[in-house]
């Protein structure tokens, strides 16, 4: 009869990704994890896999969890505009926030490991994706409503606002100045104006 697991699946996650997130992939050991999520390396190994899979695991649930924070931030904002600005300005104040400037662990993970990692470039290639995709569709929707300028393609405008998102938590990372990152924002956001 197999062992049923006593504890919190998510909550692992949780302390998992917290521990990646403040010293990388290459800056964390087995040890760290075992000590960080209170579980020994064979539930680890037979829960989550390696520490490479469990690295993958607790990426992508980070990647599940900003999502939903940011769906539940924006659904009362029904101005497509205003949805982008706002979106922008609470990764600015979530920057400032960060005291610790573990910065985003998405992008963490695109700079420490895409370049020689095929799966975590896959990761960071559909995250991308999917949020340029997510702006295109404001903008679409603001272009229709005239708040969005039609001068450049709602395509071209998404790479813009993607990139500067971007931008914004690598800039943060090493100077963290809320004029400054805010003056980032209003210059990106000029674009927009009709």
């Amino acid at each position: 009869m197999p062992k049923t697991k006593q504890f919190d699946e998510h909550e692992v996650l949780n302390k998992a990704k917290d521990l990646f997130h403040k010293k990388g992939y290459n800056g964390t050991s087995m040890d760290e994890l075992v000590q960080a999520t209170g579980l020994s390396r064979s539930s680890i190994y037979d829960t989550f896999g390696d520490k490479y899979s469990f690295y993958i695991r607790t990426l992508e649930f980070y990647k599940k969890q900003a999502r939903s924070d940011m769906e539940k931030a924006l659904e009362k904002i029904s101005s497509p505009r205003k949805k982008i600005e706002y979106f922008l300005d609470l990764t600015v104040k979530d920057i400032t926030n960060d005291l610790n400037r573990k910065g985003c662990f998405m992008v963490n993970a695109t700079t420490e490991l895409a370049g020689a990692d095929t799966k975590i470039a896959d990761i960071a290639c559909v995250n991308m994706q999917e949020m340029e995709e997510k702006f295109y569709t404001w903008i679409k929707e603001g272009q229709a409503a005239g708040e969005i300028s039609k001068t450049h393609t709602a395509r071209s405008l998404a790479r813009h606002l993607y990139n500067t998102l971007t931008g914004l938590r690598v800039t943060g990372k090493t100077n963290p100045d809320k004029t400054l990152l805010k003056d980032i924002v209003k210059t990106s956001l000029s674009v927009l104006d009709v």
